[in-house]
């Protein structure tokens, strides 16, 4: 069996994209994250140390943000990924959303962003 936990909203303030501007000036970023593990034994144990809880994510998000300059999008949903999945054996399948609302754009849009999902 497999749940799925998320994470919505994670706003950031980065450096990343492929103008100097961007590098120079930052701008904001929005992360959702859903993860699937199986919880069957966190919740019959109500145990937190059976489960991957959003907190954990949430710093994954921002280490891997601060930790690196990425000049796209996917690179930069990839890299979220693969340090979930590196870091917590018990996800089976993570997905993550990237929005770039200020995207460097000559015109009017709501949103801009990536959706990735990787596997073990």
């Amino acid at each position: 069996m497999s749940d799925r936990i998320f994470l919505r909203g994670v706003e950031l303030h980065a450096h990343h994209g492929l103008h100097p501007e961007e590098a120079r000036l930052g701008q904001r970023f929005i992360v959702d994250v859903d993860w699937w593990l199986d919880t069957g034994a966190a919740a019959a144990h109500d145990n937190y140390g059976e489960t991957v809880g959003y907190e954990k994510v949430f710093e994954v998000v921002h280490e891997v943000s601060s930790g690196h300059r990425f000049h796209i999008l996917e690179a930069f949903a990839h890299a979220i990924a693969d340090a979930v999945l590196t870091r917590y054996p018990r996800v089976e399948k993570v997905r993550v959303e990237l929005h770039k609302p200020a995207a460097p754009i000559a015109g009017i849009f709501r949103d801009a962003g990536v959706e990735i999902v990787r596997s073990r």
